[in-house]
């Protein structure tokens, strides 16, 4: 090998050396910068006339294991929707309480059973009274309250969504300026490997938020697809759109493509909620559309079967003294058909209870509500019309005299005894958990305590003292109530509070779970980013030994090039 050989050796071993000491420093100093992989210059020799005369770096990167990449990506996902499914299910859980602490509903309801108990054992006195009506109204007020907590947790599920739909077009846009940033370095030939590093961090990123499937094409751009095929980044990102819907209510529902309610999360005009899964996004969707309906609808169903079975046993009683006008729950239509049977008894009663009146009305004989509007203001002593807001008030036509209403008449449209019915004696109203309340004529009429004893004019129909109805009112709310089947739970006939409790344990297993499920999938996401760092991260001694060897390498090609140096020098000499 001539002089200029022996140089040309010795400048390709400096270069190469100062090339791999320089990315090696670099790996050093990255050593913990989040997402950063350990790169490597690799080297060839070069070879002139078929024989070795150097070495030349081809390029610097690193060699990534993909399908390791693709379980990092997956396992991101699965632990981000199993850690808001949890995080949301346990806040919830904070308000319903639990059964071992004891739970605000349970401690209402009771409540509710003492004040009852206390009113009986009391005769039915008016203080007494006064301390059901606010148990009754405080066990309303706490199933309300268990309500909006879950309204409030669907409203944060959905204003999260809006969020991180935010942050999933954020990381498109970053990811579509990367690719062309890739596809011009490897056109100009130039290194990618940190510029994949920062892709990558982003792609993981994004699967924070949903499912992604995702490939790259030979020019290094990615493609990324939701795990339900919606495109989202392609030549250009494919941005997301979602409106939150603000303040969500029991009655607020999202209809796929409906255009009401809850609006879907949009992509050029086309709703694709159904097509993002998994992630941040799919558990905040689930969420709001699915587990926490479902706990809503079981709270309605117990505000349903609690308010049927106590409005059933406050009509079969009256307050004493009776009211001297009964107003029914709802409107009434005169002109609808009324289909009936049985007979239902009319009581006009003075101020010791007393009967001074008793008409019998067959309900068979009714063909529409008029006719049973007739039929009360035919009554010697009794007025029965409509009032302002279409609501049937029947009253005693003498000061100080009251209406009761007894008998066995049921409606055939709901078989309901006809004052259960019109709800003329309701203890409660609403439509649900979210606005149960106490009825809106308990403060007029009186709470239902007595139930009638006669019905024979100069009999005592009222007694004082008698407490028959809030006897009732305790033994329905003691004994078996049929619930509705709702959200997770089947159909059941149980006291309230046994219906609590299992609404309550239920959703605290499943809160549990959730948890269980998290800490899971966040043990084999870190478990998975810990390999796949092993495999590609820094290793500061290992860069540190390689650092060595690379100084000691770039002595030796300098000892080549001054050996070459000498060898020129004695050749200049001996010319001369």
């Amino acid at each position: 090998m001539s002089i200029s050989g022996i140089i040309h050796t010795g400048q390709s071993g400096l270069i190469s050396a100062q090339t791999q000491i320089s990315v090696t420093s670099t790996n050093i100093a990255n050593a913990s910068t989040t997402g950063y992989t350990a790169k490597r210059a690799d080297t060839a020799t070069t070879v002139t006339g078929g024989q070795a005369t150097g070495v030349t770096v081809v390029g610097v990167g690193n060699d990534v294991d993909k399908a390791l990449m693709a379980e990092v990506m997956n396992a991101t996902s699965e632990a981000a929707y199993d850690a808001t499914m949890s995080a949301y299910m346990e806040s919830v859980l904070s308000s319903l309480g639990n059964t071992a602490d004891g739970s605000a509903l349970e401690a209402a309801t009771t409540d509710l059973m003492i004040a009852l108990s206390d009113a009986i054992n009391a005769g039915g006195d008016a203080a007494s009274q006064d301390d059901v009506e606010t148990a009754l109204a405080a066990w309303a007020a706490t199933l309300n309250a268990t309500s909006a907590a879950t309204q409030s947790a669907r409203t944060a599920a959905d204003q999260g969504i809006a969020e991180a739909v935010d942050e999933v077009n954020a990381l498109l846009v970053d990811l579509d300026d990367l690719n062309r940033q890739i596809a011009r370095a490897n056109a100009a030939g130039q290194p990618t490997a940190d510029l994949e590093d920062a892709q990558r961090v982003a792609l993981e990123q994004l699967s924070r938020y949903l499912d992604v499937s995702y490939y790259k094409t030979g020019t290094g751009e990615l493609r990324v697809y939701s795990a339900g095929g919606e495109p989202l980044l392609t030549s250009s990102p494919h941005e997301l759109s979602y409106a939150p819907y603000g303040s969500i209510s029991a009655a607020a529902e999202y209809e796929a493509g409906s255009g009401a309610g809850i609006g879907g999360i949009m992509v050029n005009g086309e709703d694709v909620t159904a097509k993002l899964t998994g992630g941040e996004i799919g558990a905040l969707v689930e969420l709001r559309d699915e587990e926490l309906p479902a706990l809503q609808a079981e709270l309605d169903a117990l505000a349903a079967g609690v308010t049927e079975t106590l409005n059933a046993a406050a009509n079969s009683a009256s307050a004493l003294p009776a009211p001297q006008s009964l107003t029914s729950a709802e409107t009434v239509d005169p002109s609808a058909a009324f289909s009936a049977a049985g007979t239902v008894t009319v009581l006009e009663t003075d101020a010791n209870g007393t009967v001074t009146g008793s008409t019998d009305i067959d309900l068979s004989t009714m063909a529409t509500y008029q006719d049973l509007i007739d039929a009360f203001d035919a009554l010697a002593g009794i007025s029965a019309a409509l009032d302002g807001d279409g609501k049937l008030v029947v009253s005693a036509d003498t000061a100080g005299h009251g209406v009761v209403l007894t008998g066995d008449g049921t409606v055939d449209a709901d078989g309901r005894g006809l004052s259960h019915h019109l709800g003329f004696n309701n203890v409660l109203g609403g439509s649900g958990a979210a606005d149960i309340a106490l009825a809106a004529t308990l403060e007029d009429q009186g709470l239902p305590v007595a139930v009638p004893a006669s019905t024979t004019v100069g009999d005592t129909a009222l007694a004082a003292g008698d407490t028959g109805g809030l006897a009732a009112l305790w033994t329905a709310l003691d004994g078996p109530i049929g619930f509705d089947a709702a959200g997770n739970l089947t159909a059941a006939e149980t006291s309230a509070v046994a219906q609590i409790s299992t609404i309550i344990d239920d959703f605290a297993d499943r809160a549990e779970t959730a948890g269980a499920r998290a800490e899971r999938s966040a043990g084999t996401k870190e478990a998975l980013a810990a390999t796949f760092d092993n495999a590609h991260g820094v290793n500061v001694d290992e860069e540190m030994a390689r650092l060595t060897a690379l100084e000691q390498s770039y002595q030796a090609s300098s000892q080549i090039l001054a050996t070459a140096q000498d060898m020129f020098d004695s050749l200049l000499a001996m010319m001369r």
